[in-house]
């Protein structure tokens, strides 16, 4: 359709205008008001018809129309926002039609002069996995293969600079239309500054601290930066990632130090008052103990259900098979469904002899701490009681926790993790989720 409304198979805007009002006008009086689906079950096209189209005609040029629009109203709003589309199609451009489009970077033209061909040697690859793969086989370009992406990159950008300046010549004076970036509001928030002296705040967790060094050693990222660093951080074995907690949890030790330093220079107020501009929040004092760190060397709890176990195990040998974790979730638990009692008691005995073995380990480790430390550990953890006394421990039946059932991940690209027991979701749930997390950073107040 050009500007003018009108169409190469013979619709003008007039027709356009006069088959929405037909098509308005059709609708049962008890449809008005239900959802589009249902209202176009009960239409008549028949009656809708007019010369020279056919019932057919019509029904096929609405279907058109219907594809540009949102679908979550009732017919009869979208039929009025329809005849607004065609009595003026360049209403709700946002952006000028002529207004040339952004080159893409090396790696977003490497993915798509290379997609179609690697979803061709794997058909059964979802679109997701192929993007990661191809992503993941940029990287490991050398620079000699990656600078013909990057040469292309720079001869498109020259090309939309040129573009863009002649665009400007011609629309400079043109209101008509919105521009692509958005004025800073007078009322935006503005950038927190330091006050002098202030030491700056270090990453809050060891994801953080990956992500920054990253992005100082890349430069020019595009958007999915942040998404193949989260893949690459998964991908990582725990002591990679334990190296990276340790130092920001050092980074943030030291942190408190020096910020407790430069606080004795004010009194209380004044310190609130730098604390409060500068952005650092204040711990409430029943989220330390909550969020206390754990210790180094402590065991880790094993799985309490037999399910998990299972389920957990089926989801790694399956995930090159069922690439969609919702559909390898839905086909492992009938795979538990279907087990055998028998097969499942193994299971169960094998969850059994675990917890028995962390126990054991438990008490070892508990008794090379100091005292001082024993007791605020038995303060901290409660639910960890039974497993440090020995004449409990032989007593102790453990049963699956109520509905322990594996829930895997929403997405994708996530890594399963075991969030029955409390305590091993309080130790870990910040290595899984850092780009959400908020920690606060601890200091005195004098």
């Amino acid at each position: 359709m050009d500007q003018c409304g009108n169409d190469e198979s013979g619709w003008t805007k007039e027709n356009l205008q006069k088959l929405l009002a037909v098509m308005k006008a059709s609708i049962p009086e008890n449809d008005r008001k239900q959802a589009y689906t249902r209202g176009l079950k009960t239409m008549d096209w028949n009656k809708v018809a007019f010369p020279p189209f056919s019932p057919e005609a019509c029904k096929e040029k609405w279907g058109q129309i219907l594809q540009k629009m949102g679908k979550t109203r009732t017919l009869t709003e979208l039929l009025v926002e329809a005849e607004s589309v065609v009595s003026n199609p360049l209403q709700n451009v946002m952006i000028h039609p002529e207004h040339p489009k952004r080159p893409a970077p090396p790696n977003a033209i490497f993915l798509e002069e290379n997609r179609a061909k690697y979803h061709k040697k794997h058909p059964s690859m979802s679109r997701q996995k192929v993007f990661k793969n191809l992503v993941k086989k940029y990287q490991m370009l050398p620079d000699e293969e990656k600078a013909q992406y990057v040469e292309k990159f720079q001869l498109a950008t020259e090309e939309y600079n040129r573009r863009m300046e002649a665009f400007s010549k011609q629309y400079t004076t043109s209101t008509k239309y919105k521009t692509r970036r958005k004025k800073r509001s007078a009322n935006t928030k503005a950038v927190i500054k330091k006050p002098e002296g202030m030491p700056l705040q270090p990453p809050l967790s060891g994801y953080r601290l990956y992500c920054k060094e990253l992005c100082a050693s890349e430069k020019g990222l595009g958007n999915n930066s942040i998404s193949m660093w989260a893949q690459s951080w998964r991908d990582m074995t725990e002591k990679e990632q334990e190296m990276f907690n340790t130092r920001s949890a050092e980074l943030k030790r030291q942190y408190n130090v020096e910020l407790n330093a430069y606080l004795k220079n004010f009194d209380k107020e004044k310190q609130q008052q730098i604390l409060k501009d500068s952005g650092v929040k204040i711990p409430k004092k029943s989220a330390v103990v909550k969020r206390k760190d754990k210790i180094p060397g402590e065991p880790k709890m094993p799985s309490r259900s037999g399910n998990r176990v299972f389920c957990k195990r089926q989801m790694a040998l399956l995930k090159e098979k069922i690439p969609n974790s919702r559909d390898r979730f839905t086909a492992v638990h009938k795979m538990w469904s279907d087990l055998s009692t028998v097969l499942k008691e193994c299971y169960r005995e094998e969850v059994l002899e675990d917890y028995r073995n962390y126990c054991v380990e438990l008490q070892k480790w508990f008794e090379m701490l100091p005292e001082e430390t024993q007791q605020l550990y038995r303060k901290c953890n409660p639910s960890k009681i039974k497993c440090l006394d020995i004449s409990q421990m032989e007593v102790c039946n453990i049963e699956e926790p109520h509905g322990a059932i594996y829930i895997p991940s929403d997405s994708e690209d996530e890594d399963t993790t075991d969030s029955s027991e409390e305590e091993e979701y309080n130790a870990e749930c910040a290595e899984v989720e850092e780009e959400e997390d908020n920690d606060a950073i601890v200091f005195n107040m004098f």
